[in-house]
C-alpha cells in the first residue's frame, strides 16, 4: 500500500510518502506570497495530485482544517484544503485512491498518545521512534506533522484490515 500524509499551511503543503508502510520521501512546497491566490491554490492542488500520481497512492490522509479565532487564517487553510481535495479527487477517479481527513487532535492522540502534543513533542516522537525518518523531515515541522499523519493513516488501515465480519 502506498499512502500520503498531508499537512497544510496557508500557502504550503507538506507531503509524506509511505511505500509499503515505510516513509520513503517527504516533500514540502510553499508558494510565493506575491503570487495571485488562485495560482497559489492551483499550484498546491496540482503538486499534491502529481506527487500522489507519481507514487501510485492508494490512500491519502489530510489534516483537517481548524476553524479558530483568526478568520483569515482559517479561510486560507480551507482554501488550500479545497485545492488539495480537488487534486486528490482526480486520483480517486483515475486510480481509486481513498481520501480521508483527520483532526489534528485525533492523529496526535492515536500516534503520540497525547491529543494536544506540542510541535516539539511531534518532532521528538519521530526522532526517537523512527530515527530513519528524521533526515527526510529535516528542519521542517510541517514534514514531521505530515509523517505522523501518514503513520496515523497506516495505523487505521491496518486496524481496518484486521476486522472480520
Amino acid at each position: 500500500m502506498n499512502l500520503l500524509g498531508i499537512d497544510l499551511g496557508t500557502r504550503k503543503v507538506a507531503l509524506a510518502v509511505f511505500v509499503e508502510s515505510e516513509l520513503v520521501q517527504a516533500y514540502v512546497h510553499e508558494t510565493p506570497e506575491e503570487m495571485a491566490r488562485d495560482l497559489q491554490l492551483r499550484e498546491l492542488g496540482g503538486l499534491a495530485h502529481d506527487i500522489g500520481q507519481l507514487h501510485g497512492t492508494d490512500s491519502v490522509w489530510i489534516e483537517d482544517t481548524i476553524i479558530g479565532n483568526n478568520r483569515k487564517y482559517s479561510i486560507q487553510l480551507g482554501q488550500v484544503m479545497g485545492a488539495v481535495l480537488a487534486g486528490m479527487g482526480h486520483l480517486r477517479l483515475s486510480q481509486g485512491t481513498d481520501i480521508q481527513r483527520v483532526d489534528n487532535r485525533v492523529w496526535k492522540r492515536e500516534v503520540l498518545g497525547k491529543g494536544h502534543a506540542s510541535k516539539d513533542e511531534v518532532k521528538d516522537y519521530i526522532v526517537v521512534t523512527y530515527p530513519a525518518y528524521a533526515p527526510l523531515c529535516g528542519d521542517d515541522q510541517d514534514l514531521y506533522d505530515a509523517a505522523c499523519i501518514g503513520l496515523y493513516g497506516l495505523q487505521v488501515t491496518r486496524q481496518a484490515g484486521e476486522l472480520h465480519l
